[in-house]
């Protein structure tokens, strides 16, 4: 830890202990880290009871008051808190007791150290396969309920009633085919983004063309699909949806890909370097559920192999399902609450 970390720690536990000591800290808390954690935390907070959401930051807390959604601004001192991030130091007393969910899908990012998720009472992540890898890292907290971000797609919410009036409202023409872009953040070379980003016009004739990016993607790129004609830049920040009415997806190292794969459509990918930031398996997974290429001029005629061919990886999908999913049956979030909910009881 940084010593700011410390000079943090023990003014916020003594100040704990006097609110605790006056029943005035907060009974349960969701910790929003940006927006993006508050919409993941959906799935799970409906089976909760009554919850604070803490606001890290000024900008959290304004897109959380656009939505109507009280909340209070940290320092915040709870008696029990969740959060979407591998930070229960936010929250440094060892009688708080702590829940946590994986922000990204599986291995698509490394673990941070032990300490990060042993610090939690328990940690929700999406596989059983990923509990054994935590274990091997020395990770004792985790539990595996699926993917809540998900649920809205497995349990009828998003039926084919709901994703027709969605093409509606986005000028979906049921007469193309669909196709969805996705990349990561651009560090050690992972993002595919510079092999595209200028290049979409060429495709919108003949497919609708959705982009979704990581949010720390440069303002540039930003900025230039803004400006493209007749694409769907998605700003959502559930792209479920979007993700249900593609065709197919184009990815580089997004967990996104992972997410997409869910659905058993075909995905096209851009080879990325090895690196530290890279996971051997995940890598190779990439490689065996997608059609891979290295540029542009080669996407064209992949997309096209690929909506003619739909299944032609559609077994190396399915086994990807099972070490990515437990199960996709649109409950992973009440599964998370449920332990949650029996977790306090015991503990009372």
């Amino acid at each position: 830890m940084v010593f700011s970390f410390y000079l943090y720690k023990y003014p916020y536990k003594f100040i704990w202990h006097i609110k605790n000591s006056f029943g005035k800290t907060i009974d349960f808390a969701f910790y929003c880290a940006d927006p993006l954690d508050y919409e993941m935390f959906l799935p799970i907070a409906k089976y909760l009871p009554e919850f604070t959401v803490i606001a890290r930051d000024s900008k959290t807390k304004k897109y959380l008051t656009e939505k109507g959604i009280k909340s209070v601004r940290m320092p915040a001192f709870p008696q029990v808190v969740i959060m979407a991030r591998q930070t229960p130091y936010k929250f440094p007393v060892k009688e708080i007791i702590k829940f946590g969910f994986d922000h990204v899908l599986y291995q698509f990012k490394r673990w941070t150290s032990a300490e990060n998720y042993n610090g939690f009472d328990m940690y929700f992540v999406s596989s059983s396969n990923q509990v054994k890898i935590a274990e091997s890292r020395g990770i004792k907290s985790t539990k595996a309920i699926g993917y809540p971000k998900l649920d809205s797609a497995f349990n009828g919410e998003y039926n084919n009633q709901f994703l027709e009036k969605f093409k509606k409202l986005h000028n979906i023409d049921s007469n193309k085919k669909t196709i969805i872009f996705t990349t990561t953040w651009n560090v050690a070379g992972l993002s595919a983004i510079n092999k595209w980003v200028d290049k979409l016009e060429e495709l919108t004739p003949k497919y609708n063309v959705l982009v979704t990016v990581h949010t720390w993607t440069e303002q540039k790129h930003i900025q230039k699909l803004n400006s493209t004609k007749d694409i769907i830049f998605i700003n959502d920040y559930d792209v479920t949806p979007f993700l249900m009415i593609s065709d197919l997806l184009i990815g580089d190292y997004s967990s996104i890909i992972g997410e997409f794969c869910a659905f058993n459509k075909p995905i096209i990918t851009f080879e990325v370097p090895e690196s530290d930031r890279t996971i051997p398996d995940i890598i190779k997974m990439i490689m065996d559920i997608s059609i891979q290429i290295n540029s542009f001029d080669q996407l064209p005629k992949a997309i096209e192999e690929s909506i003619a061919n739909p299944n032609e990886k559609v077994e190396e999908r399915r086994k990807a399902n099972k070490i990515l999913f437990d199960d996709l049956d649109g409950k992973a979030g009440y599964r998370a609450a449920n332990f949650i909910n029996e977790f306090l009881k015991s503990h009372s």
